[in-house]
Order: structure tokens, then C-alpha cells, then sequence
């Protein structure tokens, strides 16, 4: 093939996959043979490219050599748009390339005169058709996270999403959410809750949420954003919105930014505020267009146009284009995890405004307190955990009733993070007397206690004693100090260690069963004890009513 044919077909930008290429070039060659042309191909293909722009359609012969060349069922293969139209998203590569075939021209038409792209402009975007529904159909992209893309290699289709989407549509990969669809994430996120997160407030979920956007390589000050979205610069409206850009990262990679792609004006935008009035969370009905309304993206711009609550607009920005910037399934992860926050607000609202708390446990007597401990030791109580780490707070305190203990970390949510909060264990008792002060820290495991999670433990103790290292000296050099580890579980693996050395420190550690732990309670006048440290806490509106529900029935 000569150089002036092969430029010349590539100069039709027809959206042929670079693996099929050469095949492509063999078949418009032998088109053209059939055609009669053998002749001066490129001089065919030239004029015709250029009486489609003077006249603003093609050709007959055009319009049926485009449609040959991107769809022919007798010919192997059928489509040059894909790498190959096998496997499981096969059907829709197929019905893409069809329709593609059938649309080509139309579609142009419409990108010219309806999204107001100049005639190449329209031609190059689509010269990335195969990829765009690639993305769509395999990556499950939605079209403005698509645009994102194909702006990287053209900026003139910078925020031409609604382009992109025709072509998907033209194509019948155009993504949808349904309300179903909305309705089933919203309630998953709703059962997660008390997994994602404990018995935390929103001060503590909103640092736990931040810790996850940490390890998921997600920068940003996500403890000032969440804080100004829930508590400093609160304003409702804020929170639906995220909502609804966070429910669409369920379901597809969508460029969490872009404000319109899935109709606000819907089913879905109208059932989410509902459900913000019904927890009694002060939304307006058309809370979300009053708030995005002619804006493209929650970004800088839309923040200068905000008079309402402009820090937490500013955060709400932030916080998306954060999201937006991650890899598909980082931001899947972390979407969730915001959802979670997003349901732990909205169940703690509903429940203040609805009275009084589900499932409230009584001050507890002797014989009930006997109950709720021997269960709790028992066995794992399937409460993330809740119910374990109150039986050890009290368990702490009573083996550390004599003067002078210092308490740290009592009655910290389950998933208090102890690098974060610089403790030693999820709760920690101190005798800080010279010359030889002692710290011994607990360490609550439902269930059955791992050497990895173990030595995973000793690796934070390690890290968070470096990190206190000066405060403790100011008592006694480390070496000095007499540290030691309690883990207390059901069940233990066999050959735990029994002691390390950190900073040239031996830190002891000692293995204690949840049963050993309930039976010392039970044993003696500790029920001021239980019912302060551990029936109390459950009796936060930030813990779960199903925590609640299982306590009762244990004592029942």
C-alpha cells in the first residue's frame, strides 16, 4: 500500500481499533478493487472527505463505504472497531458497531449542529468511538469520566460531555441509573453502617473516613471538609448533593464533579430529598436544583457563586474533585465508605427526631449483668466488636482500681484508631511513678486472636511509642518504663509470643479470654462498673439499635 493511500484512509478518522489496523487498510483496499477504482485510491477517498464538508453530507458512495467498513456481517471480522467481539460484553460490542455503522453520519450531523462542534472537530471525537464505548461497556466509565479522558489527548472537548453521551446512546451503551438501582445501593449502604463504622461519632467517623482517603492515596485535608460539610458551616442541601454524586459512583465510574449527567430534575434526586425530610434534615424539595442550577460542575466556579454556608461549598468541591482524581475502584472505596458516614448522619438524625432510641438497655441487675457478661464471653457477639471492648474497658478498670492509675482511651469507639489517637492499645492504664513508671495497654479482639494481627498490633504500639517517646521520658527514660500488652480474645492461636523489645524497651505481653474477663466482673461488686462503662455507652445514638437489640436479647 502506498504512503498516500494509507494517510488517506487514516484521514477519514474512522474508529478502528489500532490491533485491527492492517486488516482495515487490506479491506478499504479491497473495497475500492471491487468498486473499480484501481487507480488513484487516495484521490477517491480525498474527494470524497472533502464534498462531505463543502456540502455537509456525504456521498452515496461515501456513506456506503463508512457504513461497509465499520460493520459487514459476511466478512471476518464483522467490525474494526474492537480488538475482538468475544466474550461476555461481546453482544454489546456487536450492537455498538452496528449501530454505528447505520448512525455514523447522522451522528456527526448532530454533534455539529446540536453541540455546535466544527465539522472535524465532530470527526476527530468520533474517531474515538470504539474507545469511548470500550470504556463505557468494560470499564462501566460514565460519558463525562469518558470526556475527562479524550480531553487529555484534545482539549477542545473539555466539559463536552453531553458529546460524548450521544455517541454512547448512538451507540446503545449510553449508561442509566435507575431508581431501583439508586434504592438498592442506598439501602446496602444503610445495612454497612454499623460495619464501616462502629459505635463512632461523627467527629470519629469523619477522622476514619479520612484515614481510609489516606491509605487509598487520596490527598487532602478530608477532616476539615467533612467537618465544615457536618458540623462548622453546616448546610443540608450540601449533604444531598453529595448523596446523589456518591450513589452514581455505585453503580458506574462517573466523574463525581459533574453535576448533570444523570437528571437531578428525576425520580431519583426527588425520592434521595425525601428521604432527607423524613430523617428531618432541612432540605427543600428541589434542594438540588436550587443549588446546582446552571452550573456544569461542583468546582471552583460553582463555589464563587455560593452565598450559602461558602465553606462548605468549598469543601463539598473539594472533597468531589478529591474523589474524582482517584483510580475506579480506590474511588469506589471511598465513595462507600463517605456513604456510610453520609447514613450514619442521616440515622442518628432520624432517631433524635423520632423520640425516643430503639432498643434502649436497662440499668442492668446482678442476674442480668451475669447474663450479658457470660454471653459476651462466650463467644463472638457479632456487635463489630461493641460489646467486647466495653467488657474490657470494665475489665481495665478493675484491675486497675488502686490509686494512682491513669486511664487513656476509655470508652473510645471500637474503631478509634490508636496510631491517630497515639495510644498504646484501645485502652490504656498508666502509673507514672519514678523510678519505674508502667504502662499496661489492652487490646479487645472478638473472636479468634492471629499471630498477624499480633505482630500488626506491636507494629502501631511501636510506632505510637516512638511517636511519644519525649512525653514518656519526661517521667523516665524508656528502657526504665515497664510496658506490657494484654490482648484479650475467645480464642487464641498457639506459640503467641510472650514478650518484644522497642526503643530497647521489653514490652511483656499476656493473653487473657473475654470468658476470664466476664467471670472476674461477675465475681465481685462490679455491677456500679458494668452498667456505667458498658450498658451506658450502648445507649449512644451513635451506636446501632441492632447492638442494642442483640445485648437485649442476651439478657432476656
Amino acid at each position: 500500500m502506498t504512503y498516500d493511500l494509507r494517510a488517506a484512509i487514516r484521514g477519514v478518522l474512522l474508529p478502528v481499533a489500532a490491533s485491527r489496523e492492517q486488516q482495515f487498510l487490506d479491506a478499504v483496499a479491497a473495497y475500492l478493487d471491487g468498486l473499480g477504482i484501481v487507480q488513484d485510491k487516495a484521490s477517491w477517498v480525498n474527494l470524497q472527505l472533502r464534498r462531505w464538508k463543502r456540502g455537509g453530507s456525504p456521498t452515496p458512495a461515501f456513506r456506503a463505504f463508512v457504513r461497509e467498513m465499520l460493520y459487514a456481517d459476511e466478512r471476518d471480522p464483522v467490525t474494526f472497531m474492537f480488538d475482538s467481539v468475544d466474550g461476555p460484553n461481546g453482544p454489546s460490542y456487536l450492537r455498538a458497531a452496528q449501530l454505528a455503522s447505520n448512525n455514523f453520519f447522522e451522528l456527526h450531523a448532530s454533534l455539529v449542529s446540536a453541540h455546535l462542534l466544527p465539522h472535524d472537530a465532530a470527526r476527530q471525537i468520533l474517531s474515538h468511538g470504539g474507545m469511548i464505548a470500550r470504556l463505557a461497556v468494560e470499564e462501566q466509565m460514565t460519558a463525562s469520566e469518558i470526556s475527562r479522558l479524550i480531553t487529555v489527548r484534545d482539549n477542545r472537548f473539555s466539559l463536552n460531555w453531553r458529546a460524548v453521551q450521544a455517541i454512547l446512546a448512538k451507540m446503545g451503551c449510553a449508561p442509566s441509573l435507575s431508581l431501583d438501582q439508586a434504592q438498592q445501593t442506598f439501602q446496602d449502604d444503610g445495612a454497612a453502617e454499623p460495619e464501616l463504622l462502629g459505635d463512632l461519632d461523627i467527629a470519629g467517623s469523619i477522622e476514619r473516613v479520612a484515614i481510609v482517603a489516606d491509605s487509598l492515596g487520596c490527598k487532602g485535608d478530608f477532616v476539615e471538609w467533612l467537618t465544615d460539610l457536618f458540623v462548622t458551616d453546616f448546610h443540608a442541601p450540601y449533604l444531598l448533593l453529595l448523596h446523589y454524586q456518591l450513589l452514581i459512583q455505585d453503580s458506574f465510574d462517573h466523574a463525581v464533579t459533574y453535576a448533570y449527567e444523570f437528571k437531578p430534575r428525576g425520580q431519583i434526586a426527588a425520592w434521595l430529598t425525601q428521604e432527607y425530610i423524613a430523617a428531618g434534615i432541612p432540605v427543600a424539595r428541589n434542594a438540588f436544583l436550587n443549588n446546582a442550577k446552571a452550573t456544569l460542575r461542583f468546582d471552583q466556579v460553582w463555589v464563587t457563586g455560593r452565598t450559602d454556608s461558602p465553606r462548605s461549598a468549598t469543601a463539598l468541591a473539594n472533597i468531589l474533585e478529591a474523589i474524582e482524581n482517584m483510580g475506579a475502584l480506590a474511588k469506589d472505596e471511598l465513595a462507600s465508605q463517605m456513604r456510610g458516614l453520609l447514613h450514619r448522619y442521616l440515622r442518628v438524625e432520624s432517631e433524635r427526631h423520632g423520640g425516643a432510641l430503639p432498643h434502649i438497655v436497662p440499668a442492668l441487675t446482678d442476674l442480668q449483668s451475669e447474663a450479658l457478661l457470660a454471653a459476651t464471653g462466650g463467644g463472638n457477639t457479632n456487635t463489630t466488636g461493641i460489646l467486647e471492648q466495653r467488657l474490657v474497658d470494665c475489665f481495665g478498670l478493675i484491675e486497675h482500681a488502686d490509686d494512682g492509675w491513669v486511664a487513656k482511651g476509655l470508652g473510645d469507639s471500637v474503631f478509634a484508631a490508636n496510631t491517630y489517637r497515639r495510644k498504646l492499645g484501645d485502652i490504656e492504664f498508666e502509673l507514672p511513678l519514678r523510678p519505674n513508671p508502667r504502662s499496661i495497654s489492652y487490646e479487645s479482639h472478638g473472636g479468634h486472636l492471629t499471630e498477624p494481627y499480633v505482630r500488626d498490633h506491636l507494629d502501631s504500639f511501636a510506632y505510637v511509642l516512638g511517636v511519644r517517646q519525649e512525653e514518656l521520658e519526661t517521667i523516665a527514660s524508656l528502657p526504665d518504663w515497664q510496658f506490657e500488652v494484654v490482648f484479650v480474645a475467645h480464642t487464641f492461636d498457639p506459640g503467641l509470643p510472650n514478650n518484644i523489645e522497642v526503643s530497647g524497651s521489653n514490652v511483656a505481653l499476656r493473653y487473657v479470654s473475654f470468658e476470664e474477663a466476664a467471670q472476674a466482673l461477675s465475681a465481685g461488686p462490679h455491677l456500679d462498673i458494668v452498667n456505667e462503662h458498658l450498658v451506658t455507652p450502648l445507649n449512644s445514638g451513635f451506636v446501632h439499635p441492632r447492638v442494642r437489640e442483640r445485648a437485649l436479647a442476651f439478657i432476656a
